[in-house]
């Protein structure tokens, strides 16, 4: 095979792989995402997360349906970033309440930090978009 056989392949290929449609973030947070995290004390849960858009144009409504508890909380994005206030609203202690903050990667998964008041420490969450 020749070197301009070879660029003339690589271009080819290049074009191709351009021209395919990639399932990529759009923007909006809305919609329900898969959630895997560990919470301040260790423990592991999953779940889903379903985000709705708030009254402002950057503000969303979230609720939690994890292991044990229904949580709901407003956030609001600020650049990069979905900060939210929650309460725990049915399961095991309803007393609980807390915040999370996430990074907003490129594909839509968010990526944070969960807290739980009254609790040392700080737990960690991802949450996938299902698409």
């Amino acid at each position: 095979m020749t070197v301009t056989t070879t660029i003339a392949l690589i271009s080819a290929l290049l074009v191709v792989a351009c021209a395919i449609p990639e399932e990529a973030f759009d923007g909006s947070l809305e919609g329900d995402y898969y959630i895997n995290g560990v919470d301040p004390q260790g423990v592991e849960y999953s779940g889903l997360l379903t985000i709705a858009q708030g009254e402002d144009p950057d503000t969303y409504e979230l609720q939690w349906i994890i292991t044990g508890s229904v949580q709901q909380g407003i956030g609001r994005v600020q650049g990069s970033r979905l900060t939210a206030n929650w309460d725990a609203i049915e399961g095991y202690d309803t007393a609980s309440y807390g915040t999370a903050s996430y990074e907003i990667r490129v594909e839509g998964e968010l990526v944070g930090e969960r807290t739980v008041a009254g609790q040392e420490g700080t737990g960690t969450e991802e949450a996938f978009p299902i698409r």
